[in-house]
């Protein structure tokens, strides 16, 4: 794990993004609702909102995301290969769902034996995630759609994984943006049938991709504006960047708060993701400007790398895990928060961050060996794509 050439910062915003979703789920599945609490106090209210901000992490991922691979790809630029592209993406993204798929057809057996219901759906609207009534599917159908990131599209999600409607998305966002600077020439110089080709692929995903998934890709695209901006901006001197910070701060903080439920913004006619959405991106672009003290804290820089780099995989494994800890160990049955609650909260927390971090060892790490040798092998039976 390196840290030359990282912002330290940002991977511990994604690190933490992926905790939040993590324990909104463990948290539903485990505690009752917060409107069923009698007069919980400020640590719980604290508790609950926190947990409760997993949907909103997602959209920081996507906003992170646009940052990452769109900016990777305006890098590229003349250079871009899509070959390269497609197998970098393709890598990184099945050398971990594959066996994820494969963890949740195991644990969706154990549900099966254990608490047949959960698989019925009974559970979706207690939980609010896991498969929803009729819709539990683990036929090799559903399989290979979501090995090719059609769940959502034409597919539920596999089994028990809810979470992988996310991952759907991003393979979609990866591959629309290239066409998009291929169709404007943005890329390389192109010729006339390759932008042909380019504008009936994009075209096609428009018009095979669900409404809200396609405006899904602008928040993704905020992403790639911090990166434009991010180019384009002088350095800031510490007292403007403190400043700035202060300033995105309380407007990305205020914005979380009111995407909340029964909010005001949740009525008004731009959506609460897209909000969420933009302030973080402000956010991102002033944190991008501001270096890691990894020298005064280095204990600090190394939680947030570690937690950055096992993200991808903790995002993907925790849900199944999340319901077999719910169906078998606590019957599908829902407890108030009290401090013997929170203290087998906390734990089964850890116990996630350890399956997580298994995954990531035995699979996410080799994604840098896999790819190389799938470069090798392309490389040695087939042309560069030329478009």
């Amino acid at each position: 794990m390196r840290t030359d050439s990282r912002n330290l910062w940002l991977d511990l915003i994604r690190g933490c993004s992926a905790l939040l979703v993590c324990s909104g789920h463990l948290r539903n599945a485990m505690l009752v609702d917060f409107s069923a609490l009698v007069h919980p106090n400020l640590l719980i209210k604290v508790f609950y909102l926190l947990t409760g901000l997993g949907h909103q992490a997602v959209v920081v991922f996507f906003v992170l995301s646009g940052y990452f691979v769109g900016g990777a790809v305006l890098r590229a630029g003349a250079q871009f290969s899509w070959q390269n592209y497609l197998t970098s993406r393709l890598t990184r993204l099945w050398v971990v769902l594959i066996p994820c798929l494969l963890l949740t057809w195991a644990i969706g057996l154990i549900v099966g034996h254990y608490s047949p219901s959960v698989l019925l759906g009974v559970n979706v609207d207690s939980w609010h995630s896991g498969p929803n009534v009729g819709e539990y599917s683990t036929s090799l159908t559903t399989l290979l759609a979501n090995i090719f990131f059609m769940q959502t599209i034409i597919s539920p999600v596999f089994g028990l994984n809810s979470p992988l409607w996310s991952l759907a998305n991003e393979c979609w966002y990866y591959l629309l943006f290239p066409l998009v600077l291929a169709v404007i020439g943005a890329l390389k110089p192109s010729a006339f049938l390759q932008r042909i080709v380019a504008i009936i692929f994009v075209l096609l995903i428009v018009w095979c991709l669900p409404i809200d998934m396609l405006l899904g890709f602008l928040i993704w695209l905020l992403g790639v504006g911090v990166y434009i901006a991010q180019s384009k901006m002088k350095s800031l001197n510490q007292n403007t960047a403190r400043f700035l910070l202060l300033i995105t701060l309380i407007l990305f903080s205020s914005a979380l708060v009111c995407s909340k439920p029964n909010n005001w913004l949740n009525v008004m006619p731009i959506a609460s993701d897209f909000i969420v959405g933009l302030t973080f991106a402000f956010l991102c672009l002033v944190i991008s400007h501001i270096s890691f003290p990894q020298v005064r804290w280095p204990w600090f820089a190394k939680t947030a790398l570690y937690l950055s780099e096992i993200s991808y995989s903790l995002y993907l494994s925790h849900f199944p895990v999340v319901v077999l800890i719910a169906a078998t160990v606590y019957a599908s049955h829902k407890f108030v928060p009290d401090s013997l609650m929170l203290m087998q909260f906390a734990g089964w927390g850890v116990f996630l961050l350890f399956a997580g971090s298994m995954m990531w060892w035995l699979f996410e790490s080799r994604t840098a060996v896999v790819r190389a040798k799938v470069n090798i092998l392309l490389s040695s039976t087939f042309v560069k794509i030329p478009i």
